[in-house]
C-alpha cells in the first residue's frame, strides 16, 4: 500500500490503483510515487532508462499486444535495488526511433507518446501507450526469437500452447465477421442499385426493395477493434448504415401514402423514384469505396468474382 498526501487528507491505494489506466492520466506526480514506492512493473506499465535495444523493445510489447495492452515509460532508471527519475532528452524523432527498434509480426500499433516535463531539468519523461491489438497474437521477427509472449504483474512470460490456440482462434473469428460485414455491404449495395427506376418510367413504377442493416449493425461493434484505425472506412460505414435507415423509413412513409386512394400516386411515386435514384447515385461509390477498403486493407477477397 502507498500513502498519498493531499492538502486536505491522507489516502492508501494499492499498487494497482497507483497505476493510470489512460495515457491521459500519467503524470510526473503520479510516476513520483510510483518511484518511490518501488512499483516499477505490473501488467500494464514497465520503467525503462531510454528507449530499450530491439530485441528487448519488440518482446515488451509483443506482450502488451497480446495481452491487454501497456504503458512504456521511458526516463527511469534503476539505481541500487531501485528506481530514480533521470529523464531522457527531449525530441520530435522519438516516436520514429521506439517504432524503428520494434520488429514484430503482425506490426503493433502505437500513437503518439505523452511527453512530461521533469521540475528543474531540461529533461522529460516519455510514456509510450501499447493497446491491446486487434491483430493479435503478435511475436517477433526473428527467427531464432520467434516467441509468443504475453504480459502478467512479473513481467513477459511465453504464452502457453493454450493461449496461443486461443489467439488465433479469436483472430480468425474476427476475419470471419469482417468477410461477413464485406458481403453485407455488397448484398446492400447490389440491392439499392435494383432500386433504380427505369429511364422514362419514373412515374409509372416504383421498387418493392427494402435494404438491411440489422447484420451492419451487429458485426460494426464486433470489428470495430480491427477497423478503428482507418477512420475513413468507420466514418463510412457509420453513414451508410444511417442512410440505410433513412431510405427504409422513406419507402415506410412511401407505402403509406400510395396505399391511400385520393392520393396522386403518379405523382407520389415520381417523387419517390427521385428520392431513391439520388440515394444511389450518393451511396453507391461509398459502398465501393467501403469494399475497396477491406480488399486492399484487409485482405477480403470478393467472393463472387472467384
Amino acid at each position: 500500500m502507498a500513502l498519498i498526501h493531499s492538502k486536505y487528507l491522507q489516502v492508501y491505494l494499492s499498487s494497482e490503483e497507483l497505476i493510470p489506466k489512460k495515457l491521459e492520466e500519467w503524470t510526473y506526480e503520479r510516476i513520483k510515487i510510483l518511484v518511490g514506492n518501488n512499483v516499477n512493473e505490473s501488467d500494464i506499465h514497465d520503467f525503462k532508462t531510454d528507449i530499450p535495444e530491439g530485441e528487448g523493445l519488440t518482446k515488451d510489447c509483443c506482450a502488451f499486444a497480446n495481452t491487454k495492452g501497456g504503458f512504456i515509460v521511458l526516463g527511469i532508471r534503476p539505481k541500487d535495488m531501485q528506481f530514480e527519475i533521470k529523464g531522457i532528452e527531449n525530441s520530435s524523432e522519438l516516436r520514429h526511433r521506439f517504432g524503428q527498434k520494434i520488429n514484430a509480426i503482425p506490426t503493433i500499433d502505437f500513437g503518439l507518446p505523452k511527453i512530461i516535463g521533469i521540475p528543474d531539468s531540461q529533461k522529460v519523461l516519455v510514456v509510450f501507450y501499447i493497446p491491446l491489438s486487434p491483430e493479435r497474437p503478435h511475436i517477433p521477427t526473428t527467427i531464432n526469437k520467434r516467441i509468443f509472449w504475453k504480459r502478467t504483474n512479473t513481467g513477459n512470460e511465453q504464452m502457453t500452447y493454450d493461449e496461443i490456440r486461443m489467439n488465433f482462434q479469436n483472430y480468425e473469428e474476427r476475419r470471419e465477421k469482417l468477410k461477413l460485414l464485406y458481403l453485407e455491404l455488397l448484398s446492400n449495395k447490389q440491392q439499392l442499385e435494383s432500386m433504380r427506376a427505369p429511364e422514362g418510367s419514373i412515374e409509372g413504377i416504383y421498387s418493392l426493395v427494402s435494404l438491411d442493416s440489422t447484420v451492419i449493425d451487429t458485426l460494426l461493434s464486433d470489428v470495430y477493434s480491427m477497423i478503428a484505425k482507418n477512420s475513413n472506412l468507420v466514418k463510412s460505414l457509420m453513414n451508410l448504415r444511417s442512410q440505410i435507415r433513412v431510405i427504409n423509413n422513406k419507402i415506410k412513409v412511401f407505402y403509406t401514402q400510395v396505399a391511400l386512394p385520393t392520393t396522386n400516386q403518379r405523382q407520389i411515386t415520381g417523387q419517390h423514384n427521385e428520392f431513391i435514384n439520388g440515394k444511389i447515385e450518393e451511396l453507391v461509390p461509398i459502398f465501393q469505396a467501403a469494399l475497396t477498403t477491406l480488399e486492399n486493407d484487409f485482405k477480403i477477397k470478393d467472393p463472387l468474382s472467384q
